[in-house]
């Protein structure tokens, strides 16, 4: 798929802030309002663009998102998973994979009593598949999000207006002001107010776009444990440097990275990077990574998407450089 450099600034620009004007792109990039339209309907056409929300899931109530990766012994069918899984709130993204497990979700709670209980019933569901699960909860999230599901926006700790505006702005947080206000039936006055508010409290932490048609063909997505040696800070900051701060003057429809969690529990990180090519993909993510934490012995687990079974894959083109999260957590050399 060509897309022309213009609308790839385009797609940046609404990755970042759905809510940007037609008239502030016109105005943006020197062109007419008519053109600066047209893109933006092509962008939404060739590559299925859906206008979502970036949430702060703590702020909303819940725990740090978990990740968890499946295997089974008997591989379902991912109709068959789609529809078993339908109704599970806690789970805002699944899909089956191919490679070193089978399935990945990410999942929601409240806490520990209500993560608990997910997965006691996870297990249950499946059991005749033979089920296992290997599961992180995310301690820094370097990159990117996960979208929410409107049911978890309705179980959320917050008032009643602002899950009606989330709702609304989850499904298309492009609209206007007044069109939410018509929504949740509401004045427009008590709308900007609301919304102003959703923005100083952090609860909305981006207006943004996803991809939903990818022109890219490879969904690597991996995990890693180490056994950690001394020099250890020093390599993290060298896979930054090798890996994720490596964007070229003429960037890509999406980055090659898509989202980078520093996790506990059953592995120490996540990644998901895309690719037109497997090899390759494979060669500058998974490979290098292990390259650059060989003193670390480091432990893949690595797969490719296959099939979206619940919610939408967070794929969308942002500059890395502004927007990676440097929190190490108080890594240091002794």
């Amino acid at each position: 798929m060509e897309i022309s450099t213009l609308s790839k600034k385009i797609l940046r620009d609404l990755c970042t802030d759905s809510r940007v004007t037609i008239t502030e792109l016109s105005s943006r990039y020197g062109i007419t309002r008519k053109m600066a339209k047209g893109r933006v309907a092509a962008l939404e056409k060739e590559l299925g663009l859906r206008y979502t929300l970036e949430l702060d899931y703590e702020k909303l109530g819940f725990a740090p998102m978990h990740v968890v990766r499946v295997k089974f012994s008997t591989k379902p069918k991912p109709a068959e998973l789609a529809k078993l899984i339908a109704r599970s709130r806690p789970i805002q993204f699944a899909a089956t994979t191919k490679g070193n497990f089978d399935m990945l979700v990410f999942m929601l709670a409240k806490g520990p009593k209500e993560y608990f209980t997910w997965e006691m019933d996870f297990w249950a569901l499946l059991a005749k598949y033979g089920v296992g699960t290997r599961s992180a909860e995310t301690t820094v999230m370097h990159l990117g999000f996960v979208p929410m599901n409107d049911e978890s926006i309705a179980a959320s700790s917050t008032s009643d207006i602002y899950k009606r505006m989330l709702t609304a702005l989850n499904s298309n947080s492009r609209m206007t002001v007044r069109e939410l206000a018509g929504k949740v039936g509401i004045s427009e006055e008590l709308a900007k107010y609301h919304i102003k508010k959703l923005n100083r409290t952090g609860i909305i932490k981006r207006y943004t776009a996803i991809v939903t048609k990818s022109p890219l063909k490879y969904n690597i997505v991996y995990f890693f444990n180490y056994t950690i040696r001394g020099g250890i800070a020093s390599r993290v900051q060298n896979e930054r440097r090798t890996m994720y701060f490596r964007e070229p003057k003429e960037f890509p429809v999406l980055n090659e990275f898509q989202m980078m969690l520093s996790t506990t529990g059953s592995d120490v990180s996540f990644t998901w990077a895309v690719y037109e090519d497997y090899k390759e993909g494979l060669e500058q993510s998974v490979m290098t990574h292990a390259r650059v934490y060989r003193a670390d012995s480091p432990v893949p687990k690595y797969a490719t998407i296959d099939t979206a079974v619940k919610g939408f894959m967070p794929l969308r083109n942002l500059d890395q450089k502004s927007n990676y999260d440097l929190t190490i957590g108080g890594l240091s050399e002794a």
